[in-house]
């Protein structure tokens, strides 16, 4: 098998892929814009994931390479990662109580090939009083993450029930990854 590599920062990517039980390097990409618009568009996700792959690719030929972007969507509005503090307490309080969708695109270079797909979660969220929301988005936890909250961390309290793929939500769904490499005879 030739060289893997995960395309992203992600820690919570990197321990996903370590379900895979296969030895892979870790190289970000870098320069990679992840504007997305402010309307869901599904095109422009898998877009952004294949650009972070091939932003890899480039720096390091006959390799095997993942990227991946995940996406928070409410009402068809994307809910990227918070800037403040503020705005992770204000996008909790918008999905306390609401069913919204996780979107993941994965993107994956190798040899002369390439191919791309995106997974669909839905999740609920159970009516959380705000003062625990508050409390949350203080502790700093949900900053770095789309939608800001983390499903594998104080988070998952918040969840009252998930269709679809759990680790999809955590920011990689491994299950399909490993499928679609499987089937290709990539690992």
């Amino acid at each position: 098998m030739a060289r893997l590599i995960l395309g992203s920062s992600s820690p919570r990517r990197r321990e996903l892929l370590h379900l895979l039980r296969v030895s892979f390097e870790v190289i970000p990409p870098k320069g990679v814009e992840e504007n997305l618009s402010e309307r869901f568009c599904e095109k422009e996700l898998c877009e952004l994931s294949h650009l972070k792959a091939k932003n890899v690719m480039l720096r390091n030929p006959f390799s095997t390479v993942i990227a991946a972007d995940t996406v928070v969507v409410l009402d068809g509005l994307v809910l990227g990662k918070p800037s403040s503090v503020e705005e992770a307490y204000e996008m909790l309080l918008v999905l306390s109580g609401r069913t919204h969708s996780v979107f993941t695109s994965v993107s994956v270079m190798y040899e002369e090939s390439e191919f791309s797909f995106v997974e669909k979660t839905d999740v609920t969220f159970r009516e959380v009083p705000s003062e625990v929301l508050k409390e949350y988005a203080e502790s700093g936890l949900s900053l770095d993450k789309a939608g800001a909250y983390g499903i594998q961390d104080y988070g998952a309290l918040f969840v009252k029930s998930i269709a679809g793929d759990f680790y999809n939500v955590m920011g990689l769904p491994i299950g399909r990854l490993w499928h679609e490499l499987h089937a290709r005879g990539v690992i």
